[in-house]
C-alpha cells in the first residue's frame, strides 16, 4: 500500500531534490501543501515538518481520465516528504494498490503499474544521499591511483639478476598477488561505475534483483551495493564455486 524510503536529508533538502527528481522523471509538479506552516498558522501546531507535493504526468492523467472520468478524484499523485521522529522520509500510496481499490479495469492497471514504477524511481532519486556519490566517485580515485601502480609496477618489475629457483617462486607468488589485487580494484571499479549509473536514472538504493529497498545500513558500509543483503547472499550462493563431493 505505501512506499517509503528513509534518506539521511534534511526536509528542506529532500523536498527541493524530489522537486528535480519530478522534473527529470518527465512529471510535473503542480502544487505543493506545507501541511506543518499551514495548521501551525490556523493554530494547530503539527510539530513535525511535512511537504505534499501533487505531481502529474499529462499522458498517464489523460488515458486515466479517458477510461474512467470518476478516477480524477483520485489524481494527482501525491508524494509526501516528512518527519518522522528524528527521521525524513519520502513516500506515497502506491498508484495500483489504490486503483484495485477503485476500478476493475486491466487497461488502466498497466497505465497505475507504469506511474507507479516512476513514482517509485523519483522517490529513491530523491533519497539518495549526496554522501553515497561523494563516496563512490572518492573511492574510485584511489582504485584508479592503485590500478596505475599496480599495472606500471607489473611493467617494470624485472631484474638484471639471474634468479635462483627459490626467488623465481618468490617472484611468482607476489606477480600473482599483484594480479589478483589489480582485477579485484577493477572488478570494484566496474561495481562503483555501475552504481553511480543507477543514481543518474533515479534507481539506487533499490535491489537489482528484486527491487526492494537496500537496507541503509549496508549502503552506508558497500555504497556500491547493487542488492539488497537476501538477494546478494543467494547471489554469492548460486555464483561461487561449488566443491565436488567425494
Amino acid at each position: 500500500m505505501y512506499y517509503v524510503v528513509p534518506t539521511s536529508k534534511s526536509v528542506a533538502d529532500a523536498a527541493a531534490d524530489l522537486e528535480a527528481a519530478v522534473q527529470k522523471h518527465g512529471f510535473g509538479v503542480l502544487h505543493v501543501h506545507d501541511l506543518g506552516e499551514t495548521l501551525t498558522r490556523k493554530g494547530h501546531p503539527l510539530g513535525a515538518q511535512c511537504k505534499v507535493f501533487e505531481v502529474c504526468n499529462p499522458g498517464h492523467a489523460a488515458r486515466v481520465l479517458q477510461r474512467d472520468m470518476r478516477l480524477n478524484m483520485a489524481l494527482p499523485c501525491r508524494i509526501s516528504v516528512y518527519e518522522d521522529g528524528r527521521a525524513t522520509q519520502i513516500g506515497t500510496i502506491l498508484p495500483t494498490a489504490m486503483l484495485r481499490m477503485l476500478s476493475p479495469d486491466a487497461e488502466l492497471a498497466q497505465t497505475a503499474a507504469a506511474v507507479e514504477a516512476t513514482v517509485k524511481a523519483i522517490i529513491d532519486d530523491a533519497a539518495a544521499p549526496l554522501e553515497s556519490r561523494r563516496a563512490l566517485t572518492a573511492r574510485r580515485a584511489v582504485l584508479a591511483r592503485e590500478i596505475e601502480a599496480g599495472t606500471a609496477k607489473r611493467r617494470t618489475d624485472t631484474s638484471d639478476n639471474v634468479p635462483d629457483s627459490g626467488e623465481i617462486a618468490s617472484a611468482a607468488v607476489t606477480r600473482e598477488v599483484g594480479i589478483a589485487e589489480v582485477e579485484r580494484d577493477i572488478a570494484e571499479v566496474a561495481a562503483i561505475d555501475a552504481a553511480l549509473r543507477r543514481l543518474d536514472d533515479g534507481t539506487y538504493g533499490r535491489c537489482v534483483d528484486c527491487g526492494a529497498t537496500i537496507e541503509a545500513a549496508r549502503l552506508a558500509r558497500s555504497p556500491e551495493a547493487a542488492r539488497c543483503l537476501g538477494c546478494q547472499q543467494r547471489h554469492e550462493r548460486e555464483t561461487s564455486p561449488r566443491i565436488a563431493r567425494l
